[in-house]
């Protein structure tokens, strides 16, 4: 029974379809994408040090994936597979972000 359970489990792997390999720019945009739009999601009223952490990961993170989704938009205007991803990655949190004064 175990080796038909680890049989069963090796093959899973061959039911998906393979992912397609990113460029390493895409790649990097959408794991900062996804920091983002975390970071922009977290807000604590009650720990001022806390929120002041968070501002600064937003600010870090949200600013550079706002940099890399103009730049790679550019990049790979003539290839809309991949313009496809970038574009749907690039979350509100990354769309909207305006550096604070």
């Amino acid at each position: 029974m175990k080796i038909r359970i680890a049989g069963i489990l090796c093959c899973l792997p061959l039911l998906c379809p393979a992912q397609e390999k990113l460029p390493r720019d895409v790649a990097q945009f959408i794991e900062q994408a996804q920091m983002c739009e975390h970071f922009a999601g977290e807000w604590d009223d009650n720990d001022k040090a806390r929120q002041r952490e968070i501002t600064q990961a937003v600010e870090q993170s949200c600013g550079l994936a706002q940099r890399q989704w103009k730049r790679l938009a550019a990049r790979y205007a003539g290839q809309p597979r991949l313009r496809k991803i970038i574009d749907e990655q690039a979350n509100d949190a990354v769309r909207s972000y305006q550096k604070s004064s």
